[in-house]
């Protein structure tokens, strides 16, 4: 009986042993998934941009609702375009983040909201949309000033008209789910994004 049980635990080794050199374990097949998303409850749904009622221009005279952004996460911000440097620094920091995604980047909306009602219509829309060699992806708007003034209050954008009819303001990004609902805010000039594309990421 203890030759047998030897003999048992000597033939693993020996079948081991056996094996060619070059042949290598099997390896197991890994099979890697996406952390869902966790769906917005009702509460949150309230709080969506997407049921601001309001209608905007956009850089084509188009007319457009926030609601039309379902679906996609969208990075959005508010700048002027007669702004000097402080705009397009932010417009270049979002065309960036973009740039950095890829491909990836045309699953996403992005939104440039004007502060200036009066003299920001759709064709100079347009025309700095040229200037900053903005894509297909972005959206720039107009709209009336309550609508402005509403939009800006629910991302938190300050800003404040001139005597010479520019603008003071806040300088923030803002990532919205595909239901409209803030998830993000980076404020500032010239930020590393990369926590911001992250965040987008999550939705696409």
């Amino acid at each position: 009986m203890k030759n047998y049980i030897l003999c048992l635990f000597a033939l693993p080794l020996f079948l081991a042993a056996c094996q060619p050199a070059n042949q290598q374990p099997q390896a197991r097949a890994v099979t890697e998934t996406k952390a869902a998303v966790p769906q917005p409850n009702e509460e949150e749904l309230a709080e969506s941009l997407f049921q601001l009622p309001d209608t905007f221009q956009n850089q084509d005279g188009k007319p457009v609702v926030l609601a039309d952004f379902k679906g996609k996460p969208t990075v959005v911000s508010m700048i002027f375009t007669h702004c000097a440097f402080v705009c397009p620094r932010l417009t270049a920091d979002i065309r960036q983040m973009e740039q950095s995604m890829g491909e990836e980047g045309k699953k996403v909306n992005f939104v440039l909201i004007s502060f200036d009602t009066d003299r920001d219509l759709p064709a100079r829309l347009k025309q700095y949309a040229r200037e900053q060699q903005l894509d297909q992806n972005f959206t720039l708007l107009h709209g009336s000033e309550g609508a402005v003034r509403s939009i800006g209050v629910l991302l938190d954008t300050q800003f404040e008209k001139d005597e010479d009819g520019n603008f003071a303001h806040s300088n923030i990004v803002t990532v919205l789910d595909p239901h409209g609902i803030i998830r993000y805010r980076k404020e500032g000039l010239g930020q590393d994004h990369t926590q911001t594309v992250k965040e987008v990421e999550k939705y696409l």
